[in-house]
């Protein structure tokens, strides 16, 4: 279910985020090198972010881009500010942030360097719906032969994101959405 929320396609399964027209993809700098996400793309990727989704926005990251945010700091004067916070670091919080956001390691991300390696979303945004419940059966007839018993589990659902298509704001030109990634670095 995870994997579909993430990357479905809408045929015979719920509509992911990455697919989804009103997910905004932000561009790469200018000179990036390949599997790298810098603080810049940090900077842009929250700035696309609607407004009102920064409060309960996630960002959502393959294992892989972990590396890439210890290193990463905003410049100020000759020093420079952490982007990033480890769990029970400064903020004290139980979890890694990013701009004081969650971040959530998943392996349904994308590899480094892809669309989808880095996500910011707010899952508020997507509505999911469920018939029923689980549906579970086992059957020790189907490997009876092999004295195994086999097991299913079925469940209906479907999902989608809310928005159609990005926000274009009534004073600006760079559109918004409750859905950011990065455009690949290759």
């Amino acid at each position: 279910l995870d994997n579909a929320i993430l990357r479905g396609t809408g045929a015979g399964q719920p509509a992911g985020i990455l697919s989804a027209a009103s997910t905004v993809s932000v561009a790469k700098e200018s000179g990036q090198s390949a599997a790298t996400v810098l603080a810049e793309n940090i900077v842009k990727m929250r700035a696309r972010l609607w407004a009102r989704s920064r409060p309960t926005s996630v960002w959502f990251i393959n294992q892989d881009v972990e590396p890439q945010l210890h290193l990463m700091s905003m410049p100020v004067g000759t020093g420079g500010v952490p982007v990033y916070m480890p769990a029970n670091g400064l903020s004290g919080l139980p979890y890694d942030t990013l701009y004081g956001r969650p971040i959530i390691p998943i392996e349904q991300c994308s590899t480094l360097g892809t669309v989808g390696d880095i996500v910011l979303a707010d899952l508020s945004q997507y509505v999911l719906g469920e018939k029923g419940g689980m549906e579970a059966a086992a059957s020790m007839h189907v490997r009876f032969l092999y004295a195994e018993q086999t097991f299913r589990f079925m469940m209906r659902v479907d999902g989608q994101p809310l928005w159609q298509s990005a926000l274009t704001p009534a004073n600006g030109s760079n559109t918004l959405s409750p859905f950011i990634t990065l455009a690949t670095r290759s």
